[in-house]
């Protein structure tokens, strides 16, 4: 499988992951609402309607800063930020003010591999409204974690096939460890969030999102 291609650009400003929407705002702003990768809303419906594709621009908190992630086709687009007069953003209600410090563009693998590589998924929204409910039904922690694998496979493959990348062949995917499931407010509304460390015969490139909220710093892949 070719290689992708991954920009990070990280801001010097220091953020929580509660703060990564008021920095995303700030981006959006920064670009203009007309570029919609930027925000994946879909403004011929007067911005109210969503693109339902794997967002390839996403928004993080890495080491307590804020970054950006610029993923396959969207390193193109990049540029729409580069070109600004200036790149400090101005967000939270802390008045945090960010500085563009580093762009850096690497190629990345994803394909299946020999043996199963670990990995740490933080603060993953796993579950919609359906899952949810039949992980409340579901008893036991081991049949909870065999429907959690089987949701992250499902936002495995949605990564893969919004990257243009087909696996040829299944990967096997384990949980061996939920580290925390935690309350948090996505959109205002209180969801369920998951640490999970699981293990996959997978090569999968380092921070990008899974699940949904990928936008605003959830699902971070480490």
């Amino acid at each position: 499988m070719p290689p992708i291609d991954i920009m990070r650009v990280d801001f010097d400003a220091d953020i929580s992951p509660a703060e990564v929407p008021a920095f995303r705002g700030a981006v959006i702003e920064k670009v203009g609402i007309e570029q919609e990768i930027f925000h994946n809303h879909n403004n011929e419906a007067g911005g109210n309607g969503y693109h339902y594709r794997y967002p390839l621009i996403q928004y993080k908190a890495l080491e307590g800063r804020p970054a950006i992630l610029f993923i396959g086709d969207a390193v193109s687009e990049a540029h729409h930020l580069f070109r600004q007069p200036d790149w400090e953003l101005s967000f939270t209600r802390r008045k945090l003010r960010g500085r563009l410090v580093r762009s850096q563009t690497k190629e990345y693998e994803v394909g299946l591999t020999p043996a199963p590589r670990p990995y740490l998924l933080r603060r993953w929204l796993a579950l919609n409204q359906d899952n949810h409910r039949r992980f409340e039904e579901t008893r036991g922690m081991a049949a909870r974690a065999r429907l959690l694998e089987r949701v992250l496979a499902g936002h495995i493959l949605g990564f893969a096939s919004g990257v243009g990348i087909r696996f040829e062949e299944r990967f096997e995917l384990a949980i061996t460890e939920i580290e925390q499931q935690r309350i948090r407010s996505f959109e205002g509304v209180k969801s369920l969030t998951f640490d999970v460390r699981f293990e996959a015969n997978l090569l999968l490139p380092p921070h990008i999102g899974l699940g949904k909220g990928v936008t605003q710093g959830f699902g971070v892949l480490g």
